[in-house]
């Protein structure tokens, strides 16, 4: 449960950051699905990393 939660947490920190990039850009960032699918098994690696398991 603890790798889940940081997992989410790594994900939501990403939106925000992609969020105020593009807010300061003026402009709409996508993110075609065969990028943001690996992005998220990445998040959720790096989590299960860290906590140690």
């Amino acid at each position: 449960m603890e790798t889940f939660g940081r997992g989410c947490l790594y994900i939501i920190i990403g939106i925000v950051l992609l969020l105020l990039l593009a807010f300061l850009i003026g402009g709409s960032i996508t993110i075609p699905w065969f990028i943001a699918i690996p992005l998220i098994v990445l998040a959720f690696w790096a989590a299960g990393r860290r906590s140690g398991k």
